[in-house]
């Protein structure tokens, strides 16, 4: 492949100088207990549901939430108006979506490598906006992931445990 082709050859060095820090720490964070690493990743998640890419999605969480309080309603229209891998789905006392492809950006646009770690950013991401639209504590459980191997990634919001 050509250097003019190449998408990785194209990115802006602070881009790709960021990128590879950002490996370098998902590398380092798998050397933590799970739990520990998790729940920093987590934080990442939360950070990422204010950024501009998403709309910023936590806002629009928020407004929906002032807005709505059937969950069939806040359900269709976080799938209409929240940017996201998937199809959010109502099944009883969870909301579930399985996506095909990775929702990170980071990934997406191979700023960064696709690895098991970085998922748990997306479930911080889930956990943040679905505790916004409920205005409630809720579990999320990340079924499979394609970061750790799986062919799709399926996330699972348990609205009562």
């Amino acid at each position: 492949m050509s250097k003019s082709k190449d998408p990785i050859m194209k990115k802006p060095p602070l881009l790709k100088f960021s990128g590879d820090m950002i490996n370098a720490l998902l590398q380092g964070l798998e050397q933590l207990d799970p739990k520990v690493r998790m729940r920093i990743m987590e934080k990442c998640g939360d950070a990422c549901a204010k950024q501009e890419y998403y709309g910023p999605a936590l806002d629009i969480a928020r407004k929906i939430a002032e807005e709505e309080t059937d969950l069939n309603r806040i359900t269709e229209r976080v799938n209409r108006e929240i940017l996201w891998c998937g199809t959010w789905i109502n099944d009883g006392d969870i909301i579930h979506c399985t996506c095909q492809e990775c929702g990170c950006p980071m990934v997406k646009y191979n700023v960064v490598k696709l690895r098991g770690t970085l998922c748990y950013c997306s479930r911080g991401w889930v956990k943040a906006i679905f505790e916004t639209l409920l205005k409630k504590p809720v579990r999320v459980e990340l079924e499979k992931a394609r970061g750790f191997g799986d062919q799709k990634c399926r996330y699972v919001v348990h609205i009562r445990d």
